[in-house]
């Protein structure tokens, strides 16, 4: 048999190009190896964001119904706008007949959003103080940080009111719970204020000079003499003694004037270790 030394022996020049042509396949199987290992990532953002405005929608348009049950056919023939009938409802419904509002009609009809929801992926109202307190979630959520926050308000009868409020509990509980803590859907989204409440850490009514003191999951009250009103950490028995962070300078406080909310002060507390 006889070998040919041209076609046995491959040339400098044809070394090069495959080498080169070899490189060039490897860099493109590692570019779309990367690119697909992050599309999973994205569907996963995505997806997640579809599912909160499916359920938002389908939330709406099961209300819408519901409001629709109250709308005879007379009315729309001199009413034809939907939203405006809507709006009637409520003042046109019948002696001894109770029409839900939104958020009555959502804890009725639908189940909690869960631990594992957070606001803070969602449209936040842009006010300093949900901002602020959208910045804290996730943290308060991890047991990496503890908030408290002090707002001095009106109530929804005019009286000045101001307290304590334990948010990653008042979250959690309204997460898990929905009507047994603040409205916090609405109060992230704009549509209402955070007012303290007997349930909070501490409340107070100006009006009557009432107060109410509650421990949360994550502290306990204690009154100073010396220091005024703290509160122990129960995670690693750290004492907060808020009154003196309002006093002096301190890092971990944060003063916020809330066109909505009123003036409010937000305390964070680093804790120690993951609990």
């Amino acid at each position: 048999m006889v070998v040919d030394p041209e076609t046995s022996i491959k040339k400098p020049s044809n070394l090069l190009r495959e080498a080169a042509k070899s490189s060039v396949m490897k860099e493109k199987e590692q570019h779309f190896g990367d690119f697909h290992r992050k599309i999973p990532d994205i569907k996963k953002v995505g997806a997640g964001k579809q599912l909160i405005d499916a359920e938002e929608s389908k939330q709406e348009t099961a209300y819408d119904n519901y409001l629709n049950s109250f709308i005879k056919v007379e009315d729309r023939r001199y009413l034809p706008n939907d939203s405006v009938m809507h709006r009637l409802v409520p003042l046109r419904a019948t002696v001894g007949t109770f029409v839900m509002t939104p958020s009555q009609f959502k804890d009725v009809h639908f189940p909690p959003l869960g631990t594992f929801f957070y606001f803070s992926d969602r449209n936040v109202a842009h006010d300093p103080l949900t901002l602020a307190l959208a910045e804290r979630e996730k943290r308060n959520a991890a047991k990496s940080l503890s908030t408290i926050i002090f707002v001095s308000t009106r109530d929804s009868k005019g009286f000045s009111v101001s307290g304590y409020i334990d948010l990653e509990q008042s979250l959690r509980s309204f997460k898990v719970a929905g009507v047994k803590s603040h409205p916090w859907a609405d109060i992230f989204a704009g549509r209402r204020r955070l007012e303290p409440n007997r349930q909070d850490l501490s409340f107070i009514t100006w009006n009557n000079g009432k107060v109410f003191y509650n421990e949360s999951d994550n502290y306990k009250i204690i009154p100073d003499a010396v220091k005024g009103l703290c509160f122990l950490y129960k995670g690693d028995g750290t004492l907060l003694p808020v009154e003196k962070y309002i006093t002096e300078e301190h890092p971990l406080c944060k003063f916020i004037e809330s066109p909505k909310h009123g003036s409010t002060v937000i305390y964070d507390h680093r804790i120690r270790r993951k609990m």
